[in-house]
């Protein structure tokens, strides 16, 4: 019995796809895998895996959809974008980028591991976006809260003046009354 055959064997018995067999027994590598199943689609395979992509082609497709259907853009040249994906023969998926991006679109076959790697990239333009928002902003935050606590120390002093004038207040602050919380408390602590 061949390897192939014991590895359809296997993939029946288990339930896996055979190219799962394939790799996991060594027969083959996962790269090799992938480009055999490019060849056999007709789509061309890309390794993004070293590749830093334009965020504005990233933001083509919106993270949320990149991360759920494992596709993303990485060129665009023209009307056409070119995106890697797990599945291109996801054409539900394909048709959707194409009409909400009203870009004529080219599907790659990719490794999960390129696909992880450009995903990656979605939030370190996101840290790239809001730390440059963040670092214009912070001086006038910085000033607009010390205002904030200049005025809520005015106030506070404000407050404590017309409660001291409150007739209830001047009842509590009494010697009686203090004595009384000191008489409660070291009571409450000899318990």
């Amino acid at each position: 019995m061949t390897q192939l055959e014991e590895a359809e064997k296997k993939s029946i018995q288990s339930g896996k796809k055979l190219g799962e067999v394939l790799v996991e027994e060594k027969i083959i590598g996962e790269e090799d895998l992938i480009k055999l199943q490019a060849y056999i689609l007709g789509v061309p395979y890309v390794n993004l895996e070293k590749e830093k992509i334009d965020p504005r082609v990233l933001q083509i497709i919106p993270e949320p959809i990149a991360r759920t259907h494992n596709i993303v853009a990485y060129k665009k040249a023209g009307q056409t974008l070119e995106v890697a994906m797990l599945d291109p023969e996801d054409l539900q998926t394909i048709e959707f980028i194409k009409k909400t991006a009203n870009l004529k679109i080219r599907p790659r076959l990719a490794s999960p591991a390129s696909i992880q790697t450009i995903l990656k990239q979605y939030q370190k333009s996101l840290e790239v976006e809001f730390g440059e928002i963040i670092k214009k902003e912070t001086p006038a935050l910085t000033a607009y809260a010390e205002e904030e606590r200049a005025i809520l120390a005015e106030e506070g002093e404000d407050l404590k003046k017309i409660a001291e004038d409150l007739p209830i207040i001047k009842i509590v602050d009494t010697p009686f009354c203090k004595r009384l919380r000191t008489f409660t408390l070291n009571r409450a602590k000899k318990k």
